[in-house]
């Protein structure tokens, strides 16, 4: 491989990473300053995830101490 061909291939991997990381800031962007609503929408989203994971952490704690009690 030449200096060359690995300066390209350099360039067009770090050409991808800068547009997918340009897109998604101007996705979230437009989502969160131009759309309150979207922001209110992702914000519900997050929290019913976290209760989730929360209410399903505990749940499994408790099958786990009654599996170790024998019941």
């Amino acid at each position: 491989m030449t200096v060359h061909d690995l300066m390209r291939e350099v360039a067009e991997k770090a050409g991808h990473a800068t547009t997918v990381t340009a897109g998604a800031i101007g996705s979230l962007y437009s989502l969160f300053v131009q759309n309150p609503i979207g922001f209110i929408c992702a914000s519900v989203a997050v929290a019913s995830f976290v209760m989730n994971w929360y209410y399903s952490h505990q749940r499994h704690k408790m099958a786990k101490a009654q599996q170790e009690r024998g019941e």
